[in-house]
């Protein structure tokens, strides 16, 4: 029910958004943050991360927080290391 399929995966962070939502009301703000680009070998799909961001959006988040990359990733994304805006391009599909 909750592990195997990335529809069963995605099912706890969209379930808990719901109830969030049911609590707060309408006019309460949820933020979630989502890896854009997980950087690191087997990480989600970018039509994985589409298919959560619109669950997502469905179940009831206001901002959707865009983040980068995993500790564990070899590519560099903290920002002392990269030009500031480098990954804004990913966001900017999301739209």
């Amino acid at each position: 029910e909750w592990g195997g399929a990335y529809e069963n995966r995605i099912r706890m962070p969209l379930e808990i958004v719901r109830r969030i939502r049911q609590k707060v009301g309408p006019d309460f703000i949820i933020i979630f943050r989502l890896s854009m680009l997980d950087l690191i070998e087997k990480g989600s799909s970018w039509e994985e991360i589409l298919v959560l961001a619109k669950g997502l959006e469905d179940a009831g988040v206001t901002i959707i927080n865009t983040g980068i990359g995993w500790h564990e990733a070899r590519i560099p994304t903290i920002a002392t290391c990269v030009p500031r805006a480098a990954f804004t391009w990913v966001t900017e599909k999301l739209k």
